[in-house]
């Protein structure tokens, strides 16, 4: 018999590292922080979207998107370009990766 262990990743030391805003109304930022994977700590960065309607607030993160400043910077350019809504950053995201893989 086998035991399974499951790492956990911790997401810590946030901060915004580039905001726009679209002409969609929608905030879109870039957010550089520390990703924990057991005893391994890394430089991350992540992509947020963040749509308010009214009292309402959607935001929709991938916190751990990519090492490489660039490459999130250059998917935060291709969501502000083509007006990419919260809701949609995932597909977004499949097709970014898609292409530069």
């Amino acid at each position: 018999m086998t035991t399974l262990t499951k790492k956990e990743k911790k997401i810590t030391e946030k901060t915004v590292y580039m905001e726009a805003t679209g002409t969609n109304r929608v905030t879109y930022r870039v957010i550089a922080a520390k990703r924990t994977f057991g005893d391994e700590v890394r430089n991350v960065y992540g992509v947020e979207a963040e749509m308010k309607i009214g009292p309402v607030k959607m935001l929709e993160s991938i916190s751990d998107f990519s090492m490489d400043a660039n490459q999130a910077v250059g998917f935060a350019e291709l969501l502000i370009n083509a007006n990419v809504k919260p809701s949609l950053i995932y597909n977004a995201a499949l097709c970014y990766l898609r292409k530069t893989i």
